[in-house]
This record gives structure tokens, C-alpha cells and sequence, in this order.
């Protein structure tokens, strides 16, 4: 690797891990409720703080994996011991360790996955264009099986790029192994490793053997995970194929889709411009480079997620880092398929259209840097609870969700049944009111309310009104196009409810 090429890589590393570390202080937040309930409430009950019956049906199902959870405990638990005992200050940590392990593991792919480019054209582009998949500090922070096993997932190929020594190969299916610990669908990207080892590097006898060895130390270090996790010697993958894959019951549960819906569930968020692109190059990379052991990863987990009945765009999520080398593979001028079409392809990424799609992809991450996005989690508002106890507190709406771990002692949610319930109780104290959304429920004549929180950022300047009104067309969007499933939209608000100073007078 030249010294310019070094230093654009460095730099380009440097500023996602600074974007990474923003992201993980402001994202107290999670994409879909399995990062939480599954691994960070899993962490939380052998901590001693949820308990068994809180905990979601896959805990008693034991289907899930342990292993991220006790990765997670055992650096809370000596957090805890040296007296950080906010929940939500040990969780910013654990974003931040995952967040930085992930950089890691992008890092050591980066520099193998150069090292195989031919063109120095396309080495520069590709060290020069990781900043620009926004997309991957806000997914690095989460605290999820899908980002877990991503970064194991790439180191696995970064190793089995640098060589065909049997050290390597073993470190390379231990960390296969570990990418299906965290998350068990990945057990077909290190089958699609070991297949192009055996079938295209024609790697000997030894060196299968100590990819499996590798792979077979995950298995025993899972399994310990597991007993620590459920107090019995359990299989959960075996499990968790029996529920979901011969019964069905996510499927059941949570629908099914057709076998095309990645085709617009991937595109069907802010990253939607570069999601395309790397979509077309995922599919050019398939078609151009099918001796590549980017294409064996990659192709059978794809597969294996459109026969899959139930669907979702994270699903696909352990392909994120992999996916940042699939532009350079999938639209390269010197691969020999359809050179002269690729060959004006590869000119486009100078274009007027590329650097708008990259300008939005800048944007969109540092919007995601910044606020803790989410249309379904609330830990802004748990967050506030956590640190300001209310106790009971009555909800209009939606009712507020539960959160084990952040659950403050004595705190209570019970549903407001009217306004003579209300007008009867500010007679005697005042009352603190939930709403899920940015304004006041009506109230009783001559009660005036404080707000104490709200979710929306611009409520405090008194512009809660328009995050109501923005709801009301978010909602009427998702039921006009409900095939796209989108999550219900709130944003909680906490007031303090009471008699005005001139009618207590």
C-alpha cells in the first residue's frame, strides 16, 4: 500500500470513528426492540434488575444466544462494581465498545479487501468513499446480534484474504463461529467462507480442518455462554430452527412477504439513494465476480433470507461492512463481463448524480449522529424517568412502554379513564400526565399544565404543534401505503397537571 493511499485510508477511518463516537453518545436508542429486550434485558437479568418474567418469550423458548449478553455483562458488572450504576451511562459505554469494535473490524477488512484491487484508481476510490456510507456509524452503536456478527463476519474474510496459513484459517473460523453466536443466520456466510476455501482457493486438507477447529471453539465458547445464560445445557440454534424456520412462528407472528419484498424494503429509509447503489452493485458483483469470496459470503445469505417467509431489512444487516467493497467489485471496468458498459458505469461516480446521492448519505448520518432517531423506542423519555422519578404517572394515548432496566423504583403508568378522574384528582394534588403526543390533552376548566419532557426537540420552544401535526401526516402516510410497514410514530410528552393559582385561591 502506497503512503497517499495509507493516509486516505487512515483519514477516512478516522473520521468514521470520530462520527462513531458522537453517534454513540447521542443514539440512546435502538432500531428495532430485539437490540434491547434481547440482548441488553437478557444483560439485565443476570445483573439482578429484570426479572425472569419480564423478559420476551424467546427466553423461555431458549432460542436465542448468550453470548452477546455476556460479552455485554462483563463490562457492566466492573462498571458497576467501581460505582457507575446509571443503567443508561454503562448502555452509552456498551455502544461505544460496539461501535469501536466495529471501526476495528471495517479497519482490518479495509486493508485486506485493498490488497486484492488491481487498479490503483479503484484502491483510491474505495479507501476515499467509506466516509460516505452514512449509514454505518448509527448501525455500528447498535447494540445488536445483527452488528455483532457483522464485524465478525468481516474479519472472518479479511483473514482468509491475507492467506492460506493455517494460523489464519483458524482465527478465521473462530470468528465465523462468533458471527453465528451472535446471530445464528450467519452460520450460511461461513458455509459460503469454508465452500470457496475448499472449492475456489483450493485450500488442503490442513487448512479446512483448522477453519473448522476455529469454528468448533465458538461453538464450545456459545455453548458456555448459553449454560451461564439459561442454567441448563441447552442448543438454542436447533431451537430457534425448530420455532421460527419449521414452525413458523415469526412468520405467523409478524407476517410473511414475497420473495421480491427486499427489493423495496432495503430501499424504504433515508439511505434509500445509496441503498440502491449498493443493491445494483451487490447484484453486478454476483454476475462479474463470482469467484470472489465476497460473492460466496454473500450470495447464499441473501438467498437464504428471500426463501425465508418473514422479512425484514435488518435481517441483512451482517452485511454491512462487506457491503462497502461491493461498488468497487460490482462496477469495476477491469473485470472481463461487459467491460464497456462498466467501464461508462465506473465513470459515473464522479457525477453530478452520485455526489447528490453521497451529499444526502453525509447528511442523513450526521442527522443520525446527532438525534436519537427512532419511530418505535422511547428512551428519551425513559431517560428522563430514570433520572426523575415521577411515580404514577397517567397516559393519554398510547401507553408508555416498559424498559426493565430503566424502570425508576415506585414509578407506575396507569391509563387516565376521563376528565372527571383528572378534575377529581388535581383537586386534591397535582397530577403528571403522559401524552404520546407533543401537546396537551384537553384539560378540566381552570387546570393549567407544565410541561416537564417531551420527545419532540422543539416542543420547548413552543412549537409542539407542529410535531402533532407532522404525526397526523406520518400516520395518514402508513395507512395509505401500508405495504411498506411502517412503525407507528410518537412522541411522548410528560406535563405536570394542576389547579391554576387563581381557582385554588
Amino acid at each position: 500500500m502506497s503512503v497517499e493511499l495509507a493516509r486516505i485510508l487512515r483519514r477516512s477511518l478516522l473520521i468514521l470513528a470520530g462520527v462513531t463516537i458522537v453517534t454513540a453518545w447521542f443514539s440512546n436508542t435502538f432500531y428495532f426492540p430485539d437490540e434491547h429486550y434481547q440482548i441488553l434485558e437478557f444483560m439485565g437479568h443476570r445483573l439482578g434488575i429484570t426479572p425472569a418474567a419480564e423478559l420476551p418469550w424467546e427466553f423461555e423458548a431458549r432460542i436465542r444466544p448468550w453470548l452477546q449478553p455476556l460479552l455485554y455483562y462483563l463490562i457492566a458488572r466492573p462498571l458497576m462494581s467501581l460505582g457507575l450504576t446509571d443503567l443508561f451511562d454503562i448502555v452509552f459505554v456498551l455502544r461505544l465498545v460496539t461501535g469501536l469494535f466495529s471501526v476495528t473490524a471495517l479497519a482490518i477488512f479495509a486493508r485486506a479487501i485493498l490488497d486484492t484491487f488491481k487498479d490503483e484508481t479503484e484502491k483510491r476510490a474505495f479507501a476515499l468513499y467509506l466516509p460516505f456510507f452514512g449509514f454505518l456509524p448509527y448501525l455500528f452503536v447498535r447494540t445488536s446480534s445483527e452488528t455483532l456478527s457483522a464485524a465478525f463476519a468481516a474479519i472472518a474474510v479479511a483473514l482468509v484474504l491475507r492467506g492460506n496459513a493455517v494460523r489464519l484459517l483458524a482465527m478465521a473460523g473462530l470468528m465465523c463461529g462468533l458471527a453465528f453466536e451472535a446471530h445464528y443466520q450467519t452460520a450460511v456466510m461461513g458455509l459460503g467462507i469454508f465452500a470457496w476455501l475448499a472449492l475456489v482457493a483450493r485450500i488442503g486438507t490442513r487448512g479446512l480442518a483448522a477453519f473448522i477447529g476455529g469454528g468448533l471453539i465458538a461453538l464450545v465458547l456459545g455453548a458456555l455462554a448459553n449454560r451461564w445464560g439459561y442454567g441448563a445445557w441447552v442448543f438454542p440454534p436447533w431451537d430457534y430452527f425448530q420455532v421460527n424456520i419449521v414452525q413458523g412462528v415469526a412468520a405467523k407472528n409478524f407476517g410473511s412477504e414475497p420473495v421480491f419484498a427486499y427489493l423495496y424494503l432495503m430501499p424504504a429509509q433515508i439511505f434509500f439513494a445509496i441503498t440502491l447503489v449498493l443493491m445494483a452493485a451487490m447484484a453486478g458483483m454476483w454476475l462479474r465476480g463470482s469467484r470472489h469470496v465476497l460473492t460466496w459470503a454473500s450470495l447464499p445469505f441473501v438467498l437464504l433470507h428471500v426463501m425465508v417467509a418473514h422479512k425484514e431489512a435488518r435481517f441483512l444487516f451482517p452485511l454491512v461492512i462487506l457491503a462497502t467493497a461491493f461498488p468497487v467489485l460490482g462496477f469495476s471496468p477491469h473485470l472481463p463481463r461487459w467491460r464497456s458498459a462498466f467501464t461508462r458505469i465506473w465513470g459515473w461516480r464522479n457525477s453530478l448524480a452520485i455526489k447528490a446521492v453521497t451529499a444526502v448519505s453525509l447528511l442523513a448520518m450526521l442527522y443520525f449522529a446527532l438525534y436519537p432517531f427512532g419511530v418505535r423506542p422511547h428512551m428519551p423519555m425513559a431517560q428522563y424517568l430514570y433520572r426523575h422519578p415521577p411515580g404514577l404517572v397517567y397516559s393519554v394515548g398510547e401507553p408508555f412502554p416498559s424498559y426493565p432496566i430503566y424502570r425508576p423504583d415506585g414509578f407506575r403508568a396507569e391509563p387516565l379513564q376521563s376528565q372527571i378522574q383528572l378534575n377529581a384528582m388535581i383537586n386534591e394534588a397535582p397530577v403528571y400526565l403522559m401524552s404520546d403526543r407533543p401537546v396537551p390533552p384537553e384539560l378540566p376548566e381552570g387546570a393549567r399544565a407544565t410541561m416537564l419532557y417531551s420527545e419532540f426537540p422543539l416542543a420547548r420552544f413552543g412549537l409542539g404543534a407542529m410535531g402533532a401535526d407532522y404525526i397526523e401526516g406520518y400516520s395518514a402516510f402508513a395507512r395509505r401505503h401500508a405495504w411498506l410497514k411502517l412503525l407507528p410514530l410518537y412522541w411522548y410528552t410528560l406535563y405536570r397537571v394542576e389547579r391554576s393559582a387563581a381557582i385554588r385561591s
